[in-house]
């Protein structure tokens, strides 16, 4: 068998098996085919890793710690909202991005391994130094971060405003009419910010924003130290078996970033909401609502984290703005959760809703039909008014008629047959 022939016949094999899966069929096929490549990597990257291991039991706790760091940070609020806002421009725009995460979570993981292997081959000189390096890192990656994420909720703030007033139009309009209307993208390029998003049109292109946003070093510099410990644990190791950690690091976290990624495009383009423009812009409102709570307040707590790390300002609410940076791990998993909750109440409060929409609009067609019928009679009897002035102006004509043609010196019957010409002519 060709490969071409073969290739074909295993992709409608997929295809037909991924579309009587109950579960996997709510996915677009592309994001549950990368899903599981790289769940197989995963399992590869595990077998490979316990070969090795096998012969370094001493360095098997430190593993398991770097894969469930991975998978941990994929959790933080920032990785959460950069994907889920960068998938929602994308879906936008008309693609159907399933690797966003993907590329984003690589290059976050990039600098994790640069820095593990820097740190690997010069531990003695940059340990003394990392806590600068660290430093600089942390301010950069930290604003890069919170101005990325405070500029999308104020573009998000736009894209809310823009759904609330189509979806005020929509409603005002007839039953069955709204087949008809056309719901906009919402303008997802704001004007003031469109040649800066503009940069970011494929989703390969999160690459380089997963680099500065890993120059954080908020967990790179967790492995970046599990390799030094390593070191100074085991003397002689070799920087190769170091690179286990942010290896294991890299696909724990690209993996649930991908899954991320996958979960919301598969939201934003649902077609099983395709034909009813009112439940589009109903989830559309719900779903721009929670990101823009959760940009704005991701953004404002990393800024705020930026100045008390620069400026150093002591007081409770400054204690409390420590707590929540050194827990976004916890902020994150609560993202996750307010999806799935304000999620599910606002599927449970649609048909409620709609019902009382469905009501309202019913209620007011026969007031819209009166009130169309009264504009006709209005028209009508304008109409009459307008053709009773024609007739009495006529009627005024014929006696100006029958007074000028009236004259005594004429015989009677000649002004009776003047007359009867004259009318005859009006």
């Amino acid at each position: 068998m060709k490969p071409a022939a073969f290739k074909q016949r295993l992709g409608n094999k997929v295809a037909r098996y991924h579309g009587h899966t109950p579960l996997l069929r709510k996915l677009p096929l592309p994001a549950v085919i990368i899903i599981l490549a790289l769940a197989l990597v995963n399992g590869v990257v595990w077998v490979a890793v316990g070969i090795v291991l096998h012969f370094h039991g001493a360095l098997i706790s430190t593993a398991v710690l770097s894969y469930t760091l991975g998978l941990r940070h994929a959790l933080d609020a920032d990785h959460i909202s950069a994907i889920d806002l960068m998938t929602r421009r994308l879906v936008a725009s008309g693609q159907r991005p399933v690797t966003v995460g993907t590329f984003f979570s690589l290059g976050h993981s990039t600098i994790v391994v640069v820095t593990s292997v820097v740190v690997a081959a010069t531990a003695s000189a940059i340990s003394s130094k990392f806590g600068a390096f660290s430093r600089i890192g942390g301010i950069i990656g930290t604003s890069v971060s919170a101005g990325f994420l405070i500029i999308l909720g104020i573009m998000n703030i736009y894209i809310l405003r823009k759904l609330v007033q189509q979806m005020k139009r929509l409603v005002a309009l007839g039953p069955g009419e709204e087949q008809n209307f056309k719901v906009e993208g919402a303008g997802c390029l704001f004007y003031l910010f469109r040649k800066m998003f503009k940069i970011i049109d494929k989703p390969w292109k999160m690459y380089p924003l997963g680099v500065m946003f890993g120059l954080g070093f908020d967990t790179s510099s967790e492995v970046a130290l599990l390799g030094i410990a390593s070191i100074q644990g085991a003397k002689g190791t070799s920087i190769w078996l170091i690179l286990i950690f942010p290896v294991l690091f890299t696909a724990g976290m690209c993996l649930l970033d991908t899954l991320d990624g996958a979960l919301m495009m598969a939201l934003y383009t649902s077609t099983s909401l395709a034909a009813d423009n009112i439940a589009i812009l109903y989830y559309s409102i719900v779903l721009t609502l929670i990101t823009v709570m959760v940009a704005m307040a991701i953004g404002l707590i990393q800024l705020l984290s930026l100045i008390q790390n620069v400026a150093d300002p002591s007081g409770k609410f400054w204690d409390g703005v420590a707590v929540a940076g050194d827990h976004y791990d916890v902020i994150g998993g609560g993202i996750c959760g307010s999806f799935l909750l304000f999620g599910g109440l606002s599927v449970l409060l649609y048909k409620p809703w709609r019902r009382r929409i469905d009501r309202k609009r019913q209620i007011r067609q026969p007031t819209q039909h009166f009130e169309a019928c009264e504009e006709a009679g209005v028209a009508v009897e304008a109409e009459l008014s307008s053709e009773k002035e024609k007739i009495a102006v006529a009627d005024s004509n014929v006696e100006e008629a029958v007074i000028a043609t009236t004259d005594l010196s004429t015989p009677p019957t000649d002004q009776i047959h003047a007359l009867g010409r004259r009318t005859w002519n009006c």
